[in-house]
């Protein structure tokens, strides 16, 4: 055997398709969010685009939360394009004043996403952070302005616990049935330097354990160890070393599934992956009679899972079934 093939602790409590998620954090809680959406949970992603550090990741909630207008003061200009410090550079602008927008109505809907939502998935990616010089403001991204703006920090424990417990009290108080799922990111910032990229980690998980034992409903999903200790082969990263591929990500989803999901919920998530790919199947001959029956089929299923599964949103692959 290649790895260990460590297995969480199961639950004590279970996801299901009735439950609002929101995830935020590194590239890590794209991947997830995107193989839960693509399982028909109902999951709001990333509002600010990726982030990495926890005080970014906490700001961006709290905005959220609360529908903070955008702080044109935090837009920098970059090749005729606005960008602001407090959210990922794959969202920009033309002006300040369409950024602005732009941001605001992210927010907006990402309030009304949030306010619904009863679980919380958050991957801490690093605990380092860029400090503007000038506003003494932690950034979220640097967006290639140069390096003598910014102090490079690596956060403390003491400063992650504090700015988050201080959100989970806010959270709870609006939300109290929120369960919140911390992990940190398996992704190795190797910029940072090897050492550094371990001591970081070590930070981000002292953090959640600290938060952990001083709150309620609570918890930590090991992403992080499935990949470093458990498969621990670079031939689970991609050619940059420090990404987990496909490979690893489907082997830490099978995990979170058997962690979260009951037998009843695992079953409706194979028969949703059959007809994602049905869906996302290529028919060479769309008007041949092999196509119309394929379609036909899969009407059928999509029909099937409406009337037994009534909170399942199948519209779109319903439409394109029935065309």
């Amino acid at each position: 055997m290649f790895y260990l093939n460590y297995t969480p602790p199961k639950s004590d409590w279970q996801l299901t398709h009735t439950d609002a998620i929101f995830s935020v954090g590194s590239c890590f809680a794209e991947n997830i969010g995107t193989l839960l959406k693509d399982k028909k949970f109902r999951v709001t992603t990333n509002p600010h685009g990726i982030l990495f550090n926890p005080i970014s990741i906490a700001k961006c909630i709290q905005n959220c939360l609360n529908a903070s207008e955008a702080d044109d003061s935090s837009f920098v200009e970059r090749s005729q394009l606005w960008f602001s410090y407090h959210h990922h550079s794959q969202l920009y602008a033309t002006s300040k004043l369409e950024l602005q927008k732009q941001l605001n109505h992210l927010t907006k809907q990402a309030q009304l996403n949030l306010l619904q939502s009863n679980v919380l998935l958050i991957t801490f990616g690093s605990a380092y952070v860029y400090r503007h010089i000038e506003t003494q403001t932690i950034v979220a991204n640097c967006h290639k302005q140069a390096a003598s703006v910014f102090k490079k920090e690596l956060l403390t424990v003491t400063e992650i616990v504090t700015t988050w417990k201080i959100l989970i009290t806010l959270l709870q108080q609006q939300l109290p049935h929120l369960k919140i799922i911390f992990s940190v990111s398996p992704v190795k910032h190797l910029k940072d330097g090897v050492h550094e990229n371990n001591l970081s980690k070590s930070v981000l998980l002292l953090s959640i354990n600290e938060l952990i034992q001083q709150t309620k409903n609570v918890y930590y999903f090991p992403a992080y160890e499935l990949i470093t200790d458990d498969l621990r082969d670079y031939r689970f990263y991609k050619a940059d070393m420090a990404h987990p591929n496909e490979q690893a990500i489907n082997y830490v989803w099978q995990k979170f599934s058997e962690c979260y999901f009951s037998e009843s919920t695992l079953y409706l998530n194979k028969t949703l992956e059959k007809l994602n790919l049905a869906y996302h199947h290529k028919l060479l001959q769309p008007e041949s009679e092999e196509s119309t029956q394929f379609k036909k089929i899969h009407l059928e299923l999509c029909q099937f899972l409406k009337n037994t599964h009534p909170f399942l949103n199948l519209a779109e692959e319903e439409n394109y079934f029935k065309a």
